[in-house]
């Protein structure tokens, strides 16, 4: 079967997961040197991700201080403020825009620089690329130097609650002065990576199929369980969503199931179609020694974002039949998944249902057929979900009460299973 794989993430291998989604367009801006002289250009470095398969037009202006936060004199030479940039369908470009500080500018540290991007597509056009990341690439327009370079510039950070459109970076001036400022500094735009590439893209990605497959439903791989549960409090956390444990555990259960049970125990289950296996084919493609890794590693270092994904589209499949809800079209689940990944990139406000829906009542469904280890009780998790849902449930409004009520109705389902099998609770 012929893998279909989405656009790599060409910004995120540069910035390192640093990036300011402004929907179909996304960018990282940073300043290289971080620490100048007087006299000596900092150049702005703005990189563009083209999300669309349409072309884009994109305008950037930067705007710099004329006095500093003493009120003393700030002079700044700016050869162009405003740049306007034609990109092509899913093209990563970074533009760089110099600037230089003149006497009587006095040295001292963080002088802002705002950055304002707005751009338009002549149709909204079809996503090419996950919102938070995706897998890295393997071809490229420019040599590995120069993106070694790229990764050496410092990108700022930036939170869903600040002005996406006005982008502020900062840079320090040392006390000392380059004599003579260059004479002729200008901006300049480089493309990265095109759609011409993606061809090629495909076809490595296609060669690691049966390497891929080696590793996702090999003969007595060991549980994701654990590797999943190591990192996703403190993801989860850093999008605004603190998790109690039983919460922690559920979510890595229901990730774990997607790419350790699941293929083998969900009928119609295409291996190929998946966001994940088409992730590790493009991220073995990239560099083939991970095959070596630890397989756990390989999906929380580069596929965290993509098992999510498919594990909300599987906790609504392994829900839809022990719960009274209608849980919508495959179509809309998916659009679903979108949202909670816009929302895991940052791009969006934290929202309970996320993390509970199809997520944590998934794991509930498959509580005890992810085995974590021969000691493991499963009325654990079921516990302290109870002790959440009370916590919780206080704070529930609207649509999150109906959520809640189907989490009774699965922790119920499943208690009752454990006395069936003669489990008892600890």
């Amino acid at each position: 079967m012929q893998l279909q794989p989405l656009f790599p993430d060409v910004l995120g291998t540069i910035t390192g997961g640093t990036r300011i989604g402004l929907d179909r367009l996304q960018v990282a801006v940073g300043v290289f040197p971080p620490v100048a002289f007087l006299n000596q250009p900092v150049e702005i470095a703005i990189v563009l991700q083209n999300m669309v398969d349409q072309n884009m037009q994109v305008r950037v202006a930067i705007r710099v201080p004329d006095e500093d936060r003493k009120g003393n004199p700030v002079v700044i030479e700016v050869p162009r403020t405003q740049v306007q940039i034609g990109m092509s369908p899913g093209e990563v470009g970074v533009l760089r825009m110099p600037i230089i500080a003149h006497p009587p500018t006095r040295p001292g540290p963080r002088f802002p620089v705002r950055v304002a991007v707005r751009y338009r597509t002549p149709k909204p056009g079809k996503y090419v690329r996950p919102p938070a990341g995706g897998a890295p690439p393997s071809v490229l327009a420019v040599s590995p130097f120069h993106l070694q370079a790229l990764r050496e510039i410092r990108f700022d950070a930036h939170t869903w609650n600040e002005s996406a459109e006005i982008i502020t970076t900062y840079f320090d001036l040392a006390p000392k002065r380059i004599p003579r400022p260059p004479s002729n500094f200008k901006h300049s735009y480089l493309t990265l990576w095109t759609p011409d590439q993606m061809a090629k893209e495909a076809e490595l990605a296609q060669a690691q199929v049966e390497t891929a497959r080696n590793i996702a439903v090999g003969l007595m791989h060991p549980s994701a369980y654990w590797n999943f549960l190591d990192v996703t409090p403190e993801l989860f956390a850093q999008r605004g969503m603190p998790l109690h444990p039983g919460e922690a555990k559920a979510i890595a259960k229901m990730m774990a199931y997607t790419v350790d049970e699941a293929p083998s125990l969900e009928p119609n289950y295409q291996l190929e179609r998946t966001r994940w296996f088409q992730g590790l084919c493009q991220v073995l493609a990239q560099d083939p020694e991970r095959a070596h890794m630890d397989r756990g590693e390989i999906f929380t270092d580069f596929l965290y974002e993509a098992v999510l994904h498919d594990a909300v589209i599987m906790g609504f499949h392994v829900i839809k039949q022990r719960v009274r809800e209608d849980l919508g079209t495959l179509a809309e689940q998916v659009q679903y998944a979108n949202r909670v990944l816009t929302w895991f990139g940052g791009y969006s406000e934290p929202d309970l249902n996320y993390i509970y829906l199809p997520l944590i009542l998934g794991g509930v469904a498959i509580n005890r057929l992810v085995q974590m280890d021969r000691h493991e009780n499963p009325w654990v998790m079921l516990n302290e979900l109870n002790e959440a849902r009370r916590g919780r449930i206080r704070l529930a409004q609207g649509e999150t009460v109906v959520v809640f009520d189907m989490l009774s109705e699965l922790l119920a389902q499943e208690q009752q299973k454990l006395r069936e099998q003669r489990i008892s609770p600890p």
